[in-house]
């Protein structure tokens, strides 16, 4: 297996295509109502096995793993427990369903049935190749959870509702953007810094 993970390659997938690949499986998976219930999606739509396990973190310092015949998915089962972490989980279980939409194909040819097996992969791959599994894999899961056009219609919401504080400041988008995450994680279901990238990607 070492010399086969050594000669992946991974499919270039643009940004503009991951979107367009998260809009759709959203579409017609879910509905308009936010947050938008990835485990719902994962456990009941997809049927796919959501299995709390201690050996994603402790065994791959990751908080979940999809098995390569798409029939598991592993969470880490302390975080799983802990309400502080759902935000956090939700991201991560769509980052996983992104490998799913996006990498089917040379998912598949990993041969991960456990943490154990994501271990050895995760050791023997090219870090540059698992770079780009991950960045996409991340992009899929953002455009997943916040939805672009819901996510123009929340922030315009907010700026209405903050334009007196701000007015005759100068501020930039960026550090307005920072401000207003905070309010935009929590109607969307997510943490900050995800929301923070998605109000910097519709400016």
């Amino acid at each position: 297996m070492e010399h086969s993970y050594s000669k992946i390659k991974v499919p270039f997938v643009s940004n503009q295509l991951t979107a367009k690949k998260a809009d759709e499986f959203r579409n017609k998976l879910w509905n308009d109502s936010i947050p938008v219930d990835i485990e719902y999606i994962i456990d009941v739509k997809l049927k796919i096995n959501i299995i709390p396990s201690p050996g994603p973190y402790k065994v791959c310092n990751t908080d979940a793993l999809i098995s390569s015949n798409w029939q598991s998915l592993y969470i880490d089962r302390e975080k799983y427990l802990d309400e502080r972490q759902q935000n956090r989980l939700r991201f991560s279980l769509a980052h996983e369903i992104g490998h799913f939409v996006l990498h089917k194909e040379i998912y598949q040819s990993f041969k991960v049935k456990d943490p154990r097996d994501f271990y050895q992969f995760f050791e023997r791959i090219p870090e540059e190749q698992y770079g780009y599994l991950e960045t996409q894999a991340n992009k899929f899961a953002n455009c997943l959870l916040l939805p672009r056009e819901r996510l123009l219609i929340e922030k315009t919401k907010i700026l209405k509702q903050i334009e007196k504080k701000i007015a005759g400041q100068k501020i930039d988008k960026k550090t307005l953007n920072s401000h207003i995450a905070i309010s935009i994680a929590k109607i969307f279901g997510v943490n900050e810094l995800p929301a923070e990238i998605a109000l910097n990607d519709i400016d």
